[in-house]
């Protein structure tokens, strides 16, 4: 029996543990990343605006369904995240984001011509604002990576129309 209330006082310990570290790192996350795509900025514009057709050419999308304010991207996780556009226009695009994993924040791109091209710099702001949720965030999502697959899909999407 006593060897029972160890465990059990030793797991809650561990319990304490996980959420005082998850506690003491930060609730927001960032990843940047930015590409020269070989066309003008109005057509990659049309390319990110037209969510319907992004589960074709973005991995890890599953469907995306049109909302009243927005649309949400269903993951092939069965993840729902929704977005509304603040802004949208050629030289800069403005999402909020809000997931049902907990987690909400923005995304931003900005557009810029470049030589015959257009260089789209991509920043994303996450605010996990659960500590247990900012552990696996860390442990199993890079934001950076994230946003360099994204612009690499959509250089590849723009680039091969």
């Amino acid at each position: 029996m006593r060897f029972l209330v160890w465990i059990c006082v030793a797991l809650l310990l561990l319990a304490g543990l996980v959420f005082l570290v998850g506690w003491l790192l930060p609730a927001t996350r960032e990843g940047r990343a930015e590409v020269v795509i070989a066309a003008p900025p109005a057509q990659i514009v049309a390319v990110i605006a037209d969510v319907e057709a992004q589960a074709a050419w973005r991995a890890g999308i599953a469907a995306v369904e049109r909302t009243g304010d927005g649309w949400t991207e269903v993951t092939a996780r069965g993840e729902r995240i929704s977005f509304v556009a603040e802004e949208m226009g050629e030289a800069r695009i403005r999402l909020r984001f809000a997931s049902d994993a907990g987690y909400s924040g923005t995304w931003e791109a900005v557009l810029v011509p470049d030589g015959d091209g257009t260089r789209i710099s991509v920043v994303e702001r996450a605010e996990v604002p659960s500590p247990l949720g900012r552990i696996l965030a860390r442990l199993f999502f890079d934001p950076e990576a994230f946003a360099t697959t994204y612009l690499a899909a959509l250089k590849s999407r723009v680039e091969g129309m």
